[in-house]
């Protein structure tokens, strides 16, 4: 599988680059094995063109792996659920969809890429390359690293060179005059220095009195404002790796051991190989390496891996796990020196050459170890504990207790709560599915382990269930005394500042009561300022010829503040400054201008989702 060759890679840069160029050719599309026939049940249909139910499940595996791959246990969890599994599948057929309408029009445009400018593409990539210069061996181990064949490898490079071509031909239709950028930039960096009188709503609202009839009106003109969301309370356990990993010690015979039993992952070895198409011809090249030809010069006449054969069979120097298992086993099985019988690796035959090896002592890889033999104790006694744990609550249905004692970790109980505000240690799309969905939302009985990442489970027992209802007059008597209050004290508080308003212009210090305006303050977008009150300051007329501008906004906080604009700056940008605004400026315009594109062929195409299969919560 896929996600096991990427087992440790996700986070490498190289991993990266090919998870890019596999996201790109999601969008471009060009990739073998697109069209099925009529017969088989559809995913969607695009003018006509259709999306095949196996298509979309090989690229919904594809990104269910790859994502795992990238993400851990955090996207492992979050996929047990069925709201998740769906929004997933919506999210790919509707890339698929793109994907279609793009092929189609790259097409329309008669669009193409050459296998030429697919070589140069490789030799050129600085992915590739070691001290500047292409690496054939680089390359092969990248290739194998993500479980790619050349031809494979070669059919995404033209996806995305043919997307190139797409965004380079937006990109030239796209262009911002220098007269804009400069405009714009002014706009976005400009200063505006301000003079602010606040009227604190919070104050206001102490002054104000709210009566039992105000409160018993407004709630029976508005219950439906009042409806009490389903809620229960539960107990809970959790247990994690860390709660396990404490009595964890690691032995010396123990790291030896492991030493002994995998020497190979300690090893690099350089390589060599020459790859055909079937047995046959592998059998006879092989024949003739024993009869004493040339390994190189075969390799140079034969090999199926042409950029390799070039440079005698070539691999450079390579890591344990870098490569497919069936080949690399085959190597590990050589002596220096020796060339291999031919080897099946995915449907090609190689023959290796293991030209030099460098094994590493003991000492080298120790830390190394001790930490892979903690990690499979750890991962062994932590399956023991989750067993016991599920063993003892199924046991004991009617306690979490005995699951708590054999994980050595206490029952832990919450107050009553809603979906929206799921305690953060039960805040996982399984979890809540389980308290609100399942069968034990009901009480009574224990959950299953249930998944929260690494080597962390909770078990959850629900005590009680609210449905959904009507909250009464005393469940919410204090936040309608709040509302009214608030009322009041606004009702107040802009009547105050608009009569402030009509004043100011001829009388600038005429402001209510203990209300002054403070020393001046300036304003940008750039900056990380109460965004409501910004918004409302530069929603403000500039001033002209040395006059104050005056407007009543709010904040985040609800206070009325009269503003006293005195100044407007424009922004003013270097060059430099300037040139890096104006490329982030056409980016932006170009992304506006794909997704208008995406939107038009969108809008005149005849597309038809097969909804029953997409929102199917299962196709593993």
């Amino acid at each position: 599988m896929f996600i096991e060759k990427m087992n440790g890679m996700a986070n490498t840069k190289i991993a990266k680059f090919i998870l890019g160029l596999i996201t790109i050719s999601f969008l471009v599309g060009g990739m073998s094995g697109y069209l099925f026939s009529g017969n088989d049940s559809y995913a969607a249909k695009v003018n006509g063109e259709t999306i095949s139910q196996p298509d979309f499940m090989n690229r919904y595996n594809q990104e269910f792996e790859a994502r795992a791959a990238q993400e851990g246990e955090a996207f492992l969890t979050r996929s047990d659920s069925p709201e998740f599994v769906n929004a997933l599948r919506q999210s790919i057929i509707n890339r698929l969809v793109d994907q279609e309408l793009l092929r189609q029009y790259a097409k329309e445009l008669k669009l193409g890429v050459s296998d030429e400018m697919i070589k140069r593409a490789i030799v050129v990539d600085p992915n590739f390359q070691s001290n500047g210069k292409f690496d054939n061996g680089l390359y092969q181990q990248i290739l194998a690293q993500n479980g790619l064949s050349s031809d494979a490898y070669a059919n995404i490079l033209r996806s995305a060179l043919t997307l190139e071509q797409m965004q380079n031909g937006i990109a030239d239709s796209e262009f911002v005059v220098p007269v804009q950028v400069k405009d714009s930039a002014r706009l976005f960096f400009q200063k505006r220095i301000a003079r602010l009188a606040t009227l604190s709503l919070a104050d206001e609202m102490a002054k104000q009195n709210v009566t039992e009839d105000e409160v018993k009106t407004y709630y029976e003109a508005n219950q439906k404002t009042f409806v009490q969301p389903e809620q229960v309370k539960v107990q809970y356990i959790q247990v994690s790796g860390a709660d396990v990993a404490k009595d964890i010690q690691v032995s010396d015979v123990e790291i030896a051991q492991y030493y002994q039993d995998n020497k190979a992952q300690f090893m690099t070895q350089r390589l060599a190989h020459i790859q055909f198409a079937n047995e046959q011809d592998a059998q006879t090249a092989y024949q003739e390496l024993q009869n004493g030809a040339n390994f190189a010069e075969l390799a140079k006449a034969r090999s199926l891996d042409k950029i390799s054969g070039e440079n005698g069979g070539e691999l450079g120097w390579v890591n344990a796990n870098e490569l497919p298992k069936a080949f690399e086993d085959a190597t590990t099985r050589l002596q220096v020196g020796k060339f291999s019988e031919p080897v099946n690796v995915d449907g090609n035959f190689h023959i290796i050459l293991v030209e030099e090896r460098k094994e590493k002592s003991l000492n080298e890889v120790k830390a190394q170890i001790t930490d892979l033999v903690r990690k499979n104790l750890l991962e062994s006694r932590f399956y023991a504990v989750e067993k016991n744990v599920r063993e003892k609550a199924f046991e004991d249905s009617k306690s979490l207790e005995s699951a708590a004692s054999v994980a050595g970790v206490k029952v832990q109980e919450s107050d009553y709560f809603s979906r929206e505000n799921v305690p953060a240690e039960l805040n996982s799309p399984n979890v809540v599915s389980a308290m609100f969905d399942s069968d034990i939302s009901n009480g009574g009985v224990n959950s299953e382990p249930l998944n929260l990442g690494d080597q962390n489970i909770v078990l959850v027992r629900v005590l009680d269930h609210k449905a959904e209802g009507i909250k009464t007059l005393d469940e919410v008597k204090s936040d309608i005394e709040n509302f009214l209050k608030r009322e009041k004290a606004e009702k107040i508080l802009i009547t105050s500042a608009t009569q402030s308003l009509n004043d100011l212009p001829t009388a600038p210090n005429k402001l209510p009561a203990g209300v002054s305006f403070g020393a001046e303050q300036t304003f940008a977008f750039t900056e990380n300022q109460d965004l409501i009150l910004t918004n409302g300051i530069f929603s403000m007329e500039k001033p002209t010829n040395g006059t104050t501008v005056y407007k009543v906004v709010r904040n985040t906080k609800g206070d009325v503040i009269i503003v006293a604009l005195n100044k407007v700056e424009q922004g003013e940008l270097n060059e430099q400054e300037l040139a890096q605004f104006g490329g982030q400026l056409r980016q932006t315009q170009q992304l506006e201008l794909r997704a208008q594109l995406l939107q038009a062929l969108r809008d005149k195409a005849q597309i038809e989702i097969n909804e029953a299969f997409i929102r199917q919560e299962d196709e593993n």
